[in-house]
């Protein structure tokens, strides 16, 4: 077990997988508080997130347009967040050759698309959002729980109720395979600390894809997540906190530089 002085801080899976990542990116963008380039796919995400939600706390019963008018506002309210901090759109990340611009107008119209798609998934899919034991839709759920003496906290998306049994969901609108269920594995123990409720199965739900290769919208395989030891996850939230305070980053230049917000602060790339 790692040793370190001082109080543990508050963490998240984004912190702790960022740090993992790249500790560098990790101390531009929350220790020294360098601005972050924006991208489209941040306004994309967030925005398909609030159609999701929207549908979803409806008890599914909102139509379509009324949906999609909550991803628009969503869409709007990020894009003017993005253009306060990078007023030029030609220089927003774009992680290829389109133009900043080009690539807003495709993912606006790919997000639209994606929150159609979701509707039709869970029209069929015979699945429904888990209603937790005090009353509340297991729709972005948070949670604040200690793992050991380490506190964290964060947002489930989604706990559903599947075919295979009681499964936490997150739901992903790139198109980025995910390398781990560790997400799912710290949700799955949000879930027993706050209702007692033992959940085995995990997933990502995959949004729908357009273009040459389209493709509709669905979960992945189920994981076990009882494969991943919540000692060891306790550990490993230990580990990355007593190094943290402790000042230590390191660079670890790879494939997603090329997504970094910080990398024109960043050292490692000669900046």
């Amino acid at each position: 077990m790692p040793t370190s002085t001082g109080v543990p801080k508050p963490r998240s899976h984004s912190q702790y997988n960022r740090y993992a990542q790249c500790g560098e990116a990790y101390k531009l963008e929350r220790v020294e508080k360098r601005p972050s380039d924006p991208a489209g796919w941040f306004v994309q995400g967030t925005a398909v997130h609030s159609g999701v939600e929207a549908y979803e706390r409806s008890g599914r019963t909102i139509s379509r347009a009324a949906t999609i008018g909550h991803y628009h506002q969503a869409w709007e309210r990020e894009l003017a967040a993005g253009l306060a901090v990078q007023r030029d759109i030609t220089q927003w990340m774009t992680g290829g050759f389109k133009t900043g611009t080009k690539d807003l107008s495709d993912r606006r119209e790919l997000g639209e698309h994606q929150v159609l798609d979701y509707i039709d998934y869970a029209e069929q899919s015979g699945e429904s959002i888990w209603v937790t034991p005090d009353g509340k839709q297991a729709i972005e759920l948070e949670f604040t729980i200690r793992l050991g003496k380490v506190p964290v906290r964060g947002v489930i998306d989604q706990v559903v109720q599947t075919p295979y049994g009681l499964t936490v969901r997150d739901i992903k609108t790139g198109t980025k395979k995910q390398p781990s269920a560790l997400q799912l594995a710290l949700y799955r123990r949000a879930i027993w600390d706050l209702y007692r409720v033992d959940i085995t199965w995990g997933d990502f739900f995959t949004c729908a894809r357009k273009g040459r290769s389209p493709k509709n919208g669905g979960p992945t395989e189920p994981y076990d997540l009882t494969r991943i030891s919540q000692d060891w996850l306790e550990n490993q939230y230990a580990a990355m906190d007593a190094a943290e305070r402790n000042g230590v980053y390191l660079a670890n230049p790879g494939d997603h530089c090329g997504t970094c917000g910080v990398r024109r602060h960043c050292k490692a790339k000669g900046n």
